[in-house]
């Protein structure tokens, strides 16, 4: 599988932690923490509709490439809220009539929260090279944090708003897709809602490290490549100190782990992938034969890692 084409959106609104803790429900004490110690000082916050954030990434990919409309078999909307948009509204049927995606299919998935990009991605590798491998998927990340409950992760990260959007193919040009793994731990069912004082929550921390670990490296297994063999680490933006120490029990460099995303746009839920993925070909030396593996976590105990070949 490849990926052909990268676009994101950022809204240029923001919060900042320190000044606005109380439209994000922290206490002053908590929001210094969040931004001094994890370095989140602010987020990206979205003042339009959801839909409209998400059809902008979208809509670029089409302008710089009209015929992708005639090549798209199947739009997958991966979101990591269970509800998208409006009770009773499909937003991935809303995105394939809005960017007349006249020949596609249109799927949402939520499967696997923050990590969801991978469970899209190879739901459209299957459809494509099942039911059409003369075509080209378009996968859709990204939300509005448009509560409390999602604004924040307690103890963990400040969530932003943000889209992107990826075109996937089964073969032909752009980055290749060598392989993925998806981990999934039982016991964390209660997701957002983990008490960070119950027994599961620190069980969860405890093995957050080693899980990490666990899923880049089943995934560097499968093409039979090591740790050292990676250029670059792209993470999810939940906060610079978790990343510092996870890189080194993990033992990854520093140098090789994009971490410049968090300051600005702090946890984007599922589009942190594409992002980070997309801003760092774009900012650093990125050579052709580079490998980057995305890593990623969702709450519930589910671990996801792809290994990309520039």
């Amino acid at each position: 599988m490849y990926l052909e084409s990268v676009t994101t959106y950022i809204p240029g609104n923001q919060l900042v932690v320190e000044e606005d803790y109380q439209r994000l429900g922290l206490t002053y004490n908590e929001a210094r923490v969040f931004s001094r110690m994890y370095e989140l000082p602010v987020c990206p916050v979205e003042d339009g509709a959801e839909s409209d954030m998400l059809s902008k990434p979208c809509f670029e990919l089409l302008a710089k490439s009209p015929e992708l409309r005639e090549q798209i078999g199947i739009i997958i909307y991966a979101h990591t809220g269970a509800v998208s948009g409006s009770w009773g509204k499909n937003t991935a049927n809303f995105l394939a009539r809005r960017l007349k995606l006249s020949k596609a299919i249109a799927l949402g998935t939520c499967s696997n929260n923050c990590i969801a990009i991978f469970s899209a991605m190879n739901l459209a590798n299957t459809y494509l090279q099942h039911h059409c491998p003369d075509k080209k998927a378009l996968v859709v990340v990204g939300e509005m944090a448009d509560n409390i409950e999602l604004r924040v992760v307690a103890n963990v990260a400040v969530v932003g708003d943000a889209s992107a959007a990826v075109v996937l193919s089964p073969h032909g040009e752009g980055f290749q897709v060598i392989s993925h793994s998806i981990h999934t731990y039982g016991g964390y069912s209660e997701g957002i809602w983990l008490a960070t004082t119950s027994d599961a929550y620190r069980d969860f921390e405890r093995h957050y490290q080693e899980r990490l670990k666990s899923v880049i490296e089943d995934t560097l297994r499968q093409s039979g490549l090591q740790l050292d063999d990676l250029n670059y680490v792209v993470p999810h933006n939940v906060n610079i100190w978790m990343w510092r120490r996870a890189a080194e029990y993990i033992g990854i460099s520093l140098d090789k782990l994009f971490l410049d995303n968090i300051r600005k746009t702090a946890h984007c839920l599922g589009a942190d992938m594409l992002i980070n993925f997309h801003d760092l070909c774009a900012s650093r030396t990125v050579q052709s034969g580079d490998l980057v593996m995305l890593v990623s976590a969702g709450v519930g105990g589910v671990f996801g890692a792809a290994l990309i070949r520039i």
